[in-house]
């Protein structure tokens, strides 16, 4: 989608009033979509790469351990904490066989790929966040934390590498 100058600078001064605000909420206050939002954060926050890109980048993911998988929706916010598993193509689907992290994916549908670096809730995070063709979030992962709630200092080597590997 393309934002008209009025709504980008609106978008872009609440980002900027509340650095660490939901993407989502965002979205939904402006009626825009996530894309839009993700393209409004400050220089250095986000790298988007293309949706066809979704089955490499979730192969890397299985390589990185235990992570919050994330899908977000008007009446449900969803985590599940743990491995992703390798996943594999078949029926139409990108399919997650594992648990606690398992389904089907419609990689097919993935628009964008959108490697996210930003504080949220006051508290630093690294994100990949996959987007549909419609610039709606499908589902994001987020790194993993240790007990006293630090990144996991390997998964964020292994997410900038990959980042910058896709660009």
């Amino acid at each position: 989608m393309s934002l008209n100058t009025q709504t980008r600078r609106a978008v872009e001064a609440a980002l900027t009033e509340n650095p660490g605000a939901v993407l989502d909420y965002i979205a939904k206050d402006y009626e825009v979509s996530g894309t839009d939002v993700i393209s409004c954060l400050p220089s250095g926050q986000a790298e988007t790469i293309s949706g066809d890109r979704f089955e490499e980048v979730m192969l890397e993911i299985s390589r990185w351990g235990e992570i919050t998988f994330l899908v977000h929706t008007d009446d449900v916010i969803l985590e599940a904490k743990g491995a992703v598993p390798e996943g594999k193509s078949e029926g139409g689907f990108y399919n997650l066989y594992g648990k606690p992290i398992g389904g089907h994916l419609k990689a097919e549908n993935c628009g964008s790929i959108s490697f996210v670096s930003r504080p949220l809730f006051n508290t630093d995070t690294h994100s990949v966040q996959f987007y549909n063709k419609k610039g709606a979030c499908m589902f994001k992962v987020y790194l993993g934390r240790d007990k006293e709630r630090n990144l996991i200092p390997e998964q964020v080597e292994r997410f900038k590498a990959c980042r910058e590997r896709m660009k």
